[in-house]
């Protein structure tokens, strides 16, 4: 085995590289054993015959694939959590996370003229103390005292609605469809069986005109065969003649 421990410090000189990421190549091992300056390492660095490997690194494609995977809600199972219930979402955090929406609902309906100063109040106090835990619930509520003529309720039943009226457009397409495809079916049909009446009959006629041409044909045969006979006994009679003279 040649020793080119040598080339290969200079090579990762020259390269700035790591002696282990110096790759040389196999088949002219005996080439670079032959290079004792670094003026033949360069060259042989120019014909590529002693290359640098690439660096190596972590790659962040599975922490991006995890990453995807939580922002979904996944992987967050009992298997997953470090932390006690109130380390890993403070009562506090909590409590902003669902009271900044409620306030700024509470808001926009009174800016709207939706809700007079007594009601606005009344409602802060009830969301400060906990009433409500969601913005569709503030609005599901005040929809059910009568206070808005919007809310969750009737979003839904607008929604349910909705789908039922688009249901019967589809059922009714459905039925229109199946319809037209019937229809197409029976001309298609009533067509052919014109179609056949008319081959039938046809046939019928042309086995007609032949059983006609038959009888005609057999009348003329009977009608020669009587003639035969006669002509067949002139003709003898004409040959006795003939021999007896």
């Amino acid at each position: 085995m040649v020793d080119i421990a040598y080339q290969r410090r200079m090579a990762s000189q020259l390269l700035k590289c790591g002696k282990a990421r110096v790759w040389i190549d196999p088949k002219q091992i005996d080439e670079v054993s032959e290079a004792v300056t670094k003026k033949d390492i360069r060259r042989l660095i120019c014909y590529r015959v002693i290359q640098a490997h690439p660096r190596k690194g972590v790659s962040r494609g599975r922490a991006r694939a995890l990453t995807v995977k939580k922002l979904k809600g996944r992987r967050r199972g009992p298997g997953s959590r470090k932390g006690a219930k109130y380390a890993r979402t403070p009562r506090k955090r909590a409590w902003i996370l669902k009271i900044r929406p409620l306030r700024e609902e509470l808001r926009r309906l009174r800016e709207e003229g939706k809700l007079d100063a007594t009601t606005y109040r009344v409602y802060y106090k009830k969301a400060r103390g906990g009433m409500f835990h969601s913005r569709n619930h503030l609005l599901s509520q005040l929809q059910a005292s009568g206070i808005i003529k919007e809310g969750p309720v009737k979003r839904e039943h607008a929604r349910v609605k909705k789908l039922r009226d688009e249901g019967t457009l589809r059922r009714k397409k459905a039925a229109k469809a199946r319809e037209l495809v019937k229809r197409k079916a029976d001309e298609t049909k009533s067509v052919k069986d014109t179609e056949a009446g008319a081959k039938a009959e046809s046939a019928k006629k042309k086995v007609a005109d032949m059983a006609d041409e038959a009888k005609k044909a057999n009348k003329a045969n009977k009608a020669e065969g009587t003639e035969k006979p006669a002509k067949a006994a002139k003709a003898t009679k004409a040959t006795k003649a003939a021999k007896e003279e």
